[in-house]
């Protein structure tokens, strides 16, 4: 898949000003309708369908699809994802700091494949849901692979952020790749969250850094984190 760049300023600008104040009922949504959206719709495949070898550990799901005119098989395990047989370890993935590498149910995998225009670069995104209580269903576990049909040594895999994440939380800024890092916003008293902070960060030189993007979101009510309007931002 290929997505335009939106270089021109002035349009930037008007998209922001246009976003401010909208109500979304879910992150997707938001996140698609920014500019720069580096994701669209994901591989298809068919989710009630796993896989499982015998005497090997686990179950798996299989999937296949197409980047920049190239094949890609793809087979996501609870541990791993293999791409035209090159397998990535999540364990391996360079991960942002303070997040955790869990267990990936397969069977919820979705992945994300796109190419960046003018360099050609291949881009993969998986994400997934892991088991857990409380609070589990507002993290996603989400890997961001860049040349993923390269060699090992060629490509970058990285492990992002997971509050609210999505793959389609990627956007290009200036013709580089950023994501964001979210936390929640409290009221004066620092007792109830009644909002978002997403702050954007790109991955250079071997190392996580924040640039100077960030939007705020308001909930529509405090600690409900699903329905939100945007409130500004930096560009």
């Amino acid at each position: 898949m290929r997505f335009k760049l939106m270089s021109a300023a002035i349009l930037a600008a008007f998209s922001v000003c246009s976003q401010a104040g909208q109500m979304y009922n879910g992150y997707d949504s938001f996140y698609s309708a920014q500019p720069g959206a580096v994701f669209g719709d994901p591989v298809k495949h068919d989710s009630s369908v796993v896989y499982s070898d015998a005497g090997e550990r686990g179950i798996y799901t299989e999937m296949r699809g197409s980047s920049d005119g190239k094949k890609v098989k793809i087979r996501v395990a609870d541990r791993s994802i293999t791409i035209n047989g090159s397998n990535y370890r999540f364990a391996d993935a360079t991960t942002f700091p303070g997040e955790r590498q869990l267990n990936l149910n397969p069977q919820s995998a979705d992945v994300f494949l796109a190419t960046l225009t003018g360099s050609h670069t291949r881009i993969m995104c998986l994400q997934g849901d892991t088991a857990g209580s409380g609070e589990a269903d507002r993290r996603k576990q989400v890997y961001l692979l860049v040349n993923p049909l390269e060699r090992k040594g060629k490509s970058t895999f990285l492990h992002l952020p997971s509050l609210f994440s999505s793959c389609r939380a990627v956007v290009t800024k200036d013709a580089k790749l950023v994501f964001p890092e979210n936390s929640y916003l409290f009221d004066e008293a620092k007792e109830t969250r009644i909002g978002l902070l997403i702050s954007y960060y790109m991955f250079e030189n071997g190392r996580f850094r924040r640039t100077d993007n960030a939007v705020r979101l308001r909930f529509t009510n405090p600690e409900n984190p699903f329905e939100f309007s945007r409130q500004d931002a930096t560009q």
